[in-house]
C-alpha cells in the first residue's frame, strides 16, 4: 500500500486523516471534537470551493440551505435556546454540503485511493497512539467480541472502529473493482485482512453491512450464475437464506441486547410522539437538548428509559427533525437513485452503497452523524460518481 500523494490531493488526505484520528480514544479524550471538526471544516471548504466549477452550483446551494433549514426548524420551534438551533443547523448543513456540493472532490479512482489511504493512515496512527498511551483496546475472551478477541485499534468504542474497517473494506473494494484488480492475489489478501479487522472490532452491525455490500455489488454476477445453473442456484439460495436467517435470529434478535435496546427506543419514541402532532412533525429536540448538564444521549435515555437506546439513524432523525426530517432524507435517497441512470458506469456500485446506507439506518447512525467518518465518505463518493456520470 503506497501513501504517496500528489500536491493537489493533500487537502483531501489531511481532511479525512483528521476526521479519522479525531475518533481516537486518546485524541478524543484530550482534545474533544476539535481535531475532528477541523477535518470536517476543511472538507466542507474543499467541497464548496470545488463546486464553483459545477454548472448546477446555484441550484445545489439553494438545496443545501433549504434542507438545512427544514432539518433545523424543529429545534427553533421546540427549543427556546438559539444555541441548539445553530448546532442542529450546522450539522445539517455539513451533511447537505456533502450530498449536494462534494461531487468534484472524489470523482476519480485515483482520489478514492487517496481517500482510502488517508483513513488507513489515520487508523495506523491511532493504533500507534493507542500503543504508546495504553488506549489500544486489545482484549481476549470478552463478550463484546465475535470470535473471543476484541481489537479497537485505539478508537474510543467498537462501533467507531467497526465503521472504520467497514469503510476501508468498501473503499478498497471499489478501487480494485473499478481498476479491474480484484483477481490479483495481493488485492484479495488485503481485502481479507480488512475483513478480519472488521470481525475483530466486534461490531456485528458493520459485519452485516459488509455482507450486504458484497452481495449487492456482485448481484449481477450472482444473477448470471443463477440463470446458468438454475437448480443448483435455487438450492444454494435456499440454504443461504436459511443460514442467514438462523444467524440473524440467534446473533441479533436473541443475543445482541444493544439491538433490542434500539428497537425499544424506536417503539417508545414513536408512542410518545403520537400523542402530539407538533412533535410528530418537528421532533423532540426540546427533550434531547434540555439544559440538564448532560448530553443528548443521556437526556433521551433518561426520558425513554434506560432499557431503550437512540443509536439508530431513523430514531435520531425523528428526535431532532421529526417526520419533516424523514421526508428530507427520503428525498435525498430518491434523488440519488433517480440521478443514477441506466448507462452510468458505476450504477451497480452507487445502488449498492445507497442500499447499505439505508439498511445502516436500522443499526447505526452513520447516515445522519458527522462524528462517524462513514456517512461523510459515502455521501461524498456517491456525489462524486454521480458528478462523473453527468460530465
Amino acid at each position: 500500500m503506497n501513501f504517496k500523494i500528489s500536491q493537489k490531493n493533500i487537502i483531501l488526505f489531511i481532511a479525512f486523516f483528521l476526521i479519522t484520528i479525531g475518533n481516537g480514544d486518546y485524541v478524543g479524550t484530550h482534545f474533544g471534537n476539535l481535531i475532528e471538526y477541523l477535518g470536517l471544516m476543511l472538507l466542507v471548504a474543499l467541497s464548496l470551493v470545488s463546486s464553483f466549477r459545477i454548472k448546477k452550483r446555484i441550484n445545489n446551494y439553494f438545496k443545501m440551505l433549504l434542507f438545512s433549514g427544514l432539518l433545523s426548524i424543529g429545534s427553533l420551534i421546540q427549543n427556546d435556546r438559539f444555541k441548539v438551533f445553530v448546532m442542529v443547523f450546522s450539522t445539517s448543513f455539513i451533511i447537505m454540503c456533502f450530498v449536494f456540493s462534494s461531487g468534484k472532490i472524489i470523482a476519480s479512482n485515483c482520489k478514492i485511493k487517496v481517500l482510502a489511504n488517508s483513513i488507513m493512515f489515520g487508523a495506523i496512527v491511532t493504533a500507534l497512539i493507542g500503543i504508546i498511551t495504553g488506549t489500544l483496546g486489545l482484549s481476549f475472551g470478552t463478550n463484546e467480541s465475535i470470535i473471543g478477541i476484541l481489537y479497537l485499534s485505539g478508537f474510543s468504542i467498537k462501533n467507531y472502529c467497526g465503521g472504520i474497517w467497514l469503510l476501508l473494506f468498501i473503499l478498497y473494494y471499489v478501487y480494485y473493482f473499478r481498476a479491474k484488480l480484484l483477481k490479483r492475489i495481493n488485492s484479495l489478501l488485503f481485502l481479507a485482512f480488512l475483513g478480519l479487522l472488521l470481525i475483530l472490532s466486534g461490531s456485528k452491525g458493520a459485519c452485516l453491512l459488509c455482507f450486504v455490500f458484497l452481495v449487492m455489488v456482485n448481484s449481477r454476477k450472482i444473477i448470471i450464475i443463477g440463470k446458468k445453473y438454475k437448480k443448483i442456484a435455487s438450492i444454494a439460495f435456499l440454504i443461504s437464506a436459511i443460514g442467514i436467517g438462523i444467524y440473524i435470529y440467534s446473533n441479533i434478535l436473541i443475543r445482541v441486547d444493544t439491538y433490542a435496546y434500539r428497537m425499544r427506543g424506536l417503539q417508545k419514541l414513536v408512542s410518545y410522539m403520537c400523542t402530539d402532532m407538533r412533535k410528530i412533525l418537528f421532533g423532540v429536540s426540546d427533550i434531547a437538548y434540555a439544559n440538564t448538564g448532560f448530553n443528548y444521549t443521556y437526556n433521551m435515555r433518561n426520558f425513554l428509559g434506560w432499557e431503550a437506546s437512540v443509536e439508530m439513524a431513523y430514531v435520531n432523525v425523528l428526535i431532532k427533525n421529526g417526520m419533516l426530517g424523514i421526508v428530507c432524507y427520503a428525498y435525498i435517497f430518491i434523488y440519488s437513485f433517480k440521478s443514477c441512470s441506466n448507462d452510468c458506469q458505476d450504477r451497480q456500485i452507487i445502488i449498492s452503497l445507497l442500499i447499505v446506507m439505508l439498511i445502516s439506518g436500522f443499526v447505526e447512525t452513520y447516515i445522519v452523524s458527522i462524528h462517524y467518518v462513514v456517512g461523510p465518505v459515502l455521501y461524498c463518493i456517491i456525489a462524486g460518481f454521480l458528478q462523473q456520470n453527468w460530465n
